[in-house]
């Protein structure tokens, strides 16, 4: 099978890589939480949002130019700035008030302007909705060892928000894993690495896509109804990793988390080229850097 390295240096500056949420938040003048808009170089959502108890929508990457909507219960002036050095800072931007805090996944997605590193790309705007390296990396493998410590006797047990993050990562990872295994076993393709993780892409176009591959993959969890071949393609994924089907579905009931159906793949819209810059909108959950690797030569 072809394999391919991708080598594209996204980031050599955070200007590199902007990213803008899109989101629907009506302003409300009676409402009781402040809009913002939140502005940050080189800087984490989390961090920020800790320290002045922020809602958001999403954590967007630290090594990039972003610009995400944020609510407050207090007022913290119509402009707010903070400088740590020449290459590091935020800006908080007063748009209004709305009725609701922020909360996680409130929004339609993100629009993306990334420097091309790479005049020579693919004519195609599909793409496999893997979850990319910045959710696994590191992560996925303490998301396993969080789940197999649950014991046989657990009930229900409250998880912190790293042990969530971290089996969020693992679940991640199987999806990829599962999904790559029914692709390769089904089309001919090519893998692309970036560090040690690997990824199936199929030789053919949306079309063809459409009307023949599944357009939901399941995200394993107690209430998740598979298919009778899903179920095979896990439960091999899961023996190889030493983990029986049954077993890790009866840790996710105890820890009631109920799985999900994510999209096998999608397209980039509004896909524009405009000088050295190209420009595109992904719905979240979407990973602009695994489209590139699509489209990556």
């Amino acid at each position: 099978m072809e394999k391919t390295v991708f080598n594209w240096n996204l980031k050599e500056k955070p200007e590199d890589f902007i990213v803008s949420e899109v989101a629907e938040l009506p302003v409300n003048e009676t409402g009781n939480f402040y809009l913002y808009m939140l502005i940050k170089r080189n800087m984490n959502t989390k961090e920020i949002a800790g320290r002045y108890r922020l809602g958001y929508a999403g954590l967007k990457d630290k090594n990039a130019l972003t610009f995400q909507y944020v609510s407050s219960e207090r007022f913290l002036g119509d402009i707010l700035r903070e400088k740590k050095d020449s290459e590091t800072f935020f800006i908080l931007y007063l748009l209004g008030k709305i009725t609701k805090r922020i909360k996680i996944g409130q929004l339609k997605g993100n629009r993306f302007s990334i420097k091309l590193k790479h005049r020579d790309i693919k004519d195609q705007d599909w793409f496999i909705n893997y979850f990319d390296i910045q959710r696994l990396e590191r992560n996925f493998e303490k998301g396993r060892k969080v789940l197999m410590s649950i014991p046989p006797e657990t009930s229900w047990k409250k998880l912190s928000w790293f042990e969530n993050f971290y089996i969020d990562a693992y679940l991640s990872y199987l999806w990829n894993k599962t999904l790559m295994r029914f692709l390769s076993e089904n089309f001919e393709g090519y893998r692309i690495y970036e560090k040690t993780f690997g990824f199936f892409i199929p030789f053919t176009d949306y079309r063809y896509l459409m009307e023949n591959i599944p357009k939901f993959w399941p995200i394993l969890g107690y209430k998740v109804k598979m298919k009778d071949y899903e179920i095979k393609v896990y439960s091999d994924i899961l023996k190889e990793e030493g983990i029986d089907l049954k077993e890790i579905l009866r840790i996710l009931k105890d820890l009631r988390i109920k799985g999900d159906y994510r999209k096998t793949f999608l397209r980039a819209e509004d896909l524009e080229i405009k000088g050295d810059r190209i420009q595109f909108f992904l719905p979240k959950g979407a990973y602009a850097t695994m489209f590139l690797k699509h489209i990556f030569k």
